[in-house]
């Protein structure tokens, strides 16, 4: 299979980036953050049985839900409007589509349900839209030949000749599926990540595919030396996650204030050119930036003693890193290390020639890599495995080839 992307926008989803786990939920996050990694490097270095697979981001649109109801076993399409609390929009007609859906979303839910019903699908899935009829486009790129589809904000490009180009040429639509729901009411639906595509059997006019990476070439194993490395580098934040006293773990994750404003922080640092790497300096750079955000929202306030708990919310949070200097610096180097860890990660995965990938500019298509993926453990918990760095930077807008309802 060979494919290109063309990324012309970093889409964000509501998962975390694996890094964030540390700063938003204390001793657990990075527990998870060191056993995510350990898991990746080990599916990197050919172990079948690793406790964590990746899934890559497909950037399709709309999110179509479909299955069958575990209520009355009838088949469904939508989006993510399945699951409203007081007016959910479940499609198991025609007529229900044109009630509840209108204009372009209203089209590409017919499209699924004419095509997807004739899939064995037996539980409640959830996948990304990559085309329906009219949106396959021939293109010569680079003075090759391909196959284009733009579902969102990555056009995707498939080589000519290939067995894919083959299967996608004859098929009326294509989906990526990347979540499975259990649960014996709609309302009562629980999500984990990954889905077994296996028995859904084969229909001509669907494409369809899980989103588990695979390697069709051998290029992203590790070598053992490789994974050692990596191996020992990853005891050593779980040694120095130890270090950290608990109570400190405990405060700093209960600290609305530490978790929201250090996020939005690394955030910042990130757009403008990345992390630093000197613990004491991040520090200071953290307690200058919250100083700011404080000293702006003081400003709209009128009362003296709304103010005043904006200076002593500085204060708290000055003394706190004072007090704990040491914890709050080893913090921050776990994080550090976990997203350099990551980058190697990413990289090695991106070494894979059976894909390339190209940003969209004024100029024309830029070579870049995939804009990351997603590590999923055995229970169905997944995190993002992104190179924000990168993908920060190439956050440019481009029109939805259909609205997308709330």
């Amino acid at each position: 299979m060979r494919i290109k992307q063309f990324l012309t926008e970093d889409v964000n989803t509501h998962l975390y980036h694996i890094e964030e786990e540390i700063i938003r939920n204390g001793l657990v996050g990075a527990k998870s953050a060191v056993r995510y990694l350990m898991g990746l490097v080990d599916m990197l270095g050919g172990n079948a049985d690793a406790d964590v697979r990746a899934t890559v981001k497909w950037d399709g649109a709309p999110a179509i839900v479909c299955g069958k109801d575990p209520l009355n076993g009838k088949f469904f399409v939508g989006t993510k409007s399945v699951f409203n609390a007081r007016t959910p929009k479940i499609n198991y007609t025609f007529d229900d589509i044109d009630r509840n859906h209108q204009g372009g979303l209203a089209k590409v839910l017919k499209y699924a349900h004419r095509y997807l019903s004739g899939l064995n699908i037996q539980g409640v899935v959830q996948g990304d839209l990559m085309y329906i009829p009219g949106m396959l486009k021939p293109e010569r790129i680079d003075d090759e030949a391909f196959l284009t589809f733009t579902p969102n904000t990555i056009t995707y490009a498939v080589q000519k000749g290939s067995k894919l180009y083959d299967q996608i040429t004859k098929s009326k639509i294509g989906i990526v599926f990347h979540t499975k729901y259990d649960g014996d009411t709609m309302d009562t639906l629980s999500a984990s990540f990954g889905v077994d595509v296996s028995e859904f059997g084969q229909d001509s006019n669907v494409w369809y595919d899980d989103a588990y990476f695979k390697d069709f070439t051998g290029t992203a194993t590790f070598k053992q030396s490789e994974s050692l490395s990596l191996k020992t580098a990853i005891q050593k934040i779980d040694q120095l996650v130890d270090e950290v006293p608990m109570p400190l773990w405990m405060k700093l994750s209960t600290s609305k204030d530490f978790v929201q404003y250090m996020l939005q922080f690394i955030n910042s640092q990130i757009k403008k050119g990345g992390v630093t790497q000197d613990p004491k300096q991040m520090m200071q750079q953290y307690i200058n930036y919250y100083r700011d955000i404080q000293a702006q929202a003081k400003e709209k306030l009128k009362t003296d003693t709304a103010k005043l708990k904006r200076d002593q919310a500085v204060a708290v949070m000055g003394k706190l890193f004072a007090e704990n200097e040491r914890g709050v610096s080893a913090i921050i180097r776990i994080h550090n290390a976990t997203m350099q860890i990551k980058n190697k990660i990413i990289k090695q995965i991106n070494d894979v020639q059976s894909t390339k990938q190209f940003l969209k500019t004024d100029q024309g298509y830029q070579v870049t890599n995939p804009e990351g993926y997603v590590a999923i453990d055995n229970d169905g918990q997944a995190v993002k495995i992104v190179d924000r760095l990168t993908f920060s930077k190439a956050n440019f807008s481009a029109q939805k080839l259909w609205a997308q309802e709330k």
